[in-house]
Order: structure tokens, then C-alpha cells, then sequence
């Protein structure tokens, strides 16, 4: 399972490489999309599963830090969709340097896996909202 995650992530920093440059920002490029993406993947899992179970699974644990609802709400998100992957995916890519072995034993496809990878992400959400339509 962690090899097509270390496929997909060699992928991402060989297109940004090849984009920013190896002296540009291109780690900060890849680790913040990787992570939406995987923030994506897992509120469609959480959309599906309030779906299955007739909505008694909450998707963004409430909480009231901020007088304002709406700040509230993003702060909610983003501690649930956005930090924890960007903490995982430092920590299993980026530290120690680990992402230059990774590049040495999994080859790039150009950016064709990414590619790919965003597209299934961005497809696969609309699932769920269909089928909240149809039930």
C-alpha cells in the first residue's frame, strides 16, 4: 500500500521539480495540494459514511474557539482535513531528506500518476454527493 502512496508523492515532486526548479519552492508546491487531495479523499470516505449511516456521523467535529461561525468552521476543517496529512506526509517524505531515496527507488511517470491521482480525487467526490441526491 505505501509503495503506490511513495509512487504517487515521487510523481508529484518530479512534475514540481521539473516546474519550479530544484533551487524553487517545489516542496511547499507539493506537500500543500498532496494534502487537499488527501483531505478530499477523506471527506468523500466521511460523506459516504454519514450516507450509509442516515447522516449519525458528524464530517467536521464542531467546536467554538471564535465568536465568528464561519472562522470556527475553517479552523474545524482545517485540523481535520488539511494539518494531519501535511504532518503525515512530512514526516513519511520530507524528513531527513527521505524524499531523495524515494526518488532513487521509485521512478516518475512524468506526472501522469499525480495527474491521475487528482483527477480520480476530484471524480470520485461527486459520488457521494449524487447519491445524497438520489436517497
Amino acid at each position: 500500500m505505501l509503495s503506490i502512496y511513495y509512487k504517487i508523492w515521487v510523481d508529484a515532486i518530479a512534475a514540481e521539480k521539473n516546474k519550479k526548479g530544484d533551487e524553487g519552492n517545489w516542496k511547499a508546491f507539493t506537500i500543500i495540494p498532496m494534502s487537499i487531495l488527501q483531505g478530499i479523499n477523506l471527506l468523500t470516505f466521511l460523506f459516504l459514511l454519514r450516507i450509509i449511516t442516515r447522516g449519525d456521523v458528524p464530517i467536521v467535529l464542531s467546536f467554538n474557539l471564535f465568536r465568528e461561525r464561519a472562522l470556527n468552521t475553517f479552523i474545524a476543517g482545517a485540523l481535520t482535513f488539511f494539518i494531519p496529512f501535511v504532518i503525515i506526509n512530512y514526516l513519511l517524505v520530507f524528513y531527513n531528506e527521505r524524499y531523495q531515496l524515494l526518488i532513487k527507488t521509485y521512478n516518475d511517470s512524468q506526472g501522469k500518476l499525480y495527474r491521475n491521482y487528482f483527477l480520480i480525487t476530484i471524480g470520485v467526490i461527486v459520488v457521494p454527493l449524487l447519491l445524497k441526491l438520489v436517497f
